[in-house]
């Protein structure tokens, strides 16, 4: 499936929406590599953490959809997929602006050690 022009353009305003919040409220850069390395850790865990429950809900909708098992509502594992998923794009976005913010920090550490 391929990504349509619009839907890039969204995800890159996305981006930088997310980046600009996080420039306001934080800075531009990092006081550290270290610093920034440890909020990018965070944020790519809450990203498995989303893409472990989007896919233990796939697999119990598939299980339902089997007759196996599922206490739930086909329309619930689909809820809660479509849930997971918003924030996993969400959270990847927060990855993004993290990495801009490293970007701007190693810039700077660079340009100071030259």
């Amino acid at each position: 499936m391929s990504f349509a022009n619009e839907s890039e353009i969204l995800v890159n305003g996305l981006v930088q929406a997310e980046y600009k919040n996080a420039c306001e409220k934080w800075g531009i850069k990092y006081n550290s590599m270290h610093e920034g390395f440890a909020v990018l850790l965070e944020e790519v865990e809450e990203v498995e953490w989303e893409l472990i429950k989007l896919k233990a809900n796939k697999d119990q909708l598939w299980n339902k959809i089997k007759g196996i098992e599922g206490c739930l509502s086909h329309f619930s594992y689909l809820s809660m997929i479509e849930e997971h998923a918003i924030n996993g794009i969400q959270e990847l976005a927060q990855v993004i602006a993290v990495v801009q913010k490293l970007k701007n920090t190693a810039e700077v550490k660079d340009d100071y050690k030259s």
